[in-house]
């Protein structure tokens, strides 16, 4: 038997490969990250940063194909708007990297001719990754401050934004998520696959820039959700948020405060100063308030 979470994203998989998984002792599936699948490669498991090869069976391009269609229920065109940013959420939340080659028109990708890879991150929820002294340090009087955390790729940004949206919403907040990549609520056929609140709405798949405003003019969040700030437009929609009085919460790409000054995108944002509180993750996942 799989760990129950491993279980659920190796669903698309055939029985072959779903045997292999099953050599992996009890305590890395439960650590297991992702699933590679590699044209020309054998099966391997990610555990603690570190692949591991499961098998020694060559996968091919038509494997990876079939593995794609069986995780979509056959029906690849309803994920096509996903798939042109590279990948598909399924069930659970789990989302299932894509590569290969693909058609292009006009400098957008169009579809995928031939599958090369796949890359299946199993999703784990962490609750309580959000300490209760952060929470209180972000409400005020009933009322929730703007916040930006900091940190590189890998040390938890998303896990630490979903747990405070479920803590924020559930305390009487509403709260607005614009999960363009169906990383912080995960719908499935409208279904948020993670735990994210009671008082919360989500728009998914929408770019984030356009999904906060639409998020602030059709729903009066309280709060508002956006992961990962990575263009002018992001900046933007941040601050239109804040100036509606809707308290945001956000992440960047930012090893620490220096590194966030020295990035032109995070100038404005810096000068803006539309958030009350600054935060750091450090390498062990620990959230330092910045001065």
């Amino acid at each position: 038997m799989l760990e129950q979470r491993l279980e659920q994203a190796a669903q698309c998989l055939p029985p072959e490969l779903r045997a292999a998984l099953e050599g992996l002792p009890a305590a890395q599936q439960a650590r297991c990250e992702e699933l590679r699948l590699r044209a020309g490669q054998p099966l391997a498991a990610t555990v603690g940063g570190t692949e591991r090869r499961l098998n020694s069976r060559a996968l091919e391009p038509t494997q990876l194909a079939e593995i794609l269609r069986r995780a979509t229920a056959y029906s690849v065109h309803a994920f096509t708007g996903s798939l042109r940013q590279g990948f598909v959420t399924v069930r659970g939340g789990h989302r299932i990297g894509v590569c290969g080659q693909t058609a292009v028109q006009e400098q957008e990708l169009l579809s995928y001719r031939h599958i090369s890879s796949l890359n299946i991150r199993v999703a784990r929820q962490v609750t309580g990754a959000a300490p209760a002294a952060l929470v209180r340090q972000l409400c005020e009087r009933g009322s929730v401050c703007s916040a930006l955390f900091l940190a590189p790729p890998g040390r938890g940004k998303t896990t630490l934004l979903r747990d405070l949206a479920r803590q924020l919403s559930d305390s009487g907040i509403r709260t607005a998520l614009a999960d363009e990549r169906a990383e912080l609520a995960a719908l499935y056929e409208g279904m948020p696959q993670f735990d994210i609140g009671t008082h919360t709405d989500v728009l998914d798949g929408c770019p984030k820039a356009e999904a906060a405003m639409i998020l602030v003019k059709t729903m009066s969040p309280q709060l508002l959700v956006l992961d990962e700030l990575t263009s002018e437009r992001d900046v933007r929609a941040a601050e239109c948020a804040s100036h509606c009085g809707t308290a945001v919460l956000a992440s960047a790409h930012a090893w620490d405060l220096d590194d966030f000054r020295l990035r032109p995108l995070y100038q404005r944002l810096a000068e803006a100063r539309i958030f009350d509180r600054l935060f750091c993750i450090g390498s062990d996942r620990t959230v330092v308030p910045v001065p």
